[in-house]
């Protein structure tokens, strides 16, 4: 029983990071030998099948931070230059934005080499 309740408090994080983060589910296509890696390359290629629907999560997530972006700076003050927390709260989302968008240029990129490159 003990052994559950120490899996418990990380069990939401993997379970973000497999709903975030596609490229836990491929192979190495470098380790082994000529089957092997032939193997992983057929695994990574049925795998794409999945990587749009992660491209629309992360849209997702950037169409939230854009909003969050619109409406703290909407928030924030502009009294004597002053640090507003709404301004850092704008900052965060403009980081998170800009991570989404590096991350779906990475999966349409992977999504394209797997999908249209010849075998």
């Amino acid at each position: 029983m003990s052994h559950a309740k120490t899996k418990l408090p990380w069990s939401w994080a993997v379970a973000l990071g497999h709903s975030l983060w596609p490229f836990w589910l491929f192979q190495d296509v470098n380790q082994g030998d000529l089957f092997a890696r032939a193997a992983a390359s057929d695994h990574n290629r049925r795998m794409s099948e999945v990587l749009p629907r992660y491209l629309r999560r992360w849209l997702l997530v950037c169409g939230i931070a854009c909003l969050s972006i619109c409406a703290n700076d909407a928030m924030a003050t502009d009294v004597a230059r002053r640090l507003d927390v709404f301004v850092l709260m704008a900052a965060g989302s403009g980081l998170v934005c800009a991570y989404a968008i590096c991350v779906m240029i990475v999966i349409g990129y992977a999504w394209c080499y797997l999908r249209l490159a010849k075998r």
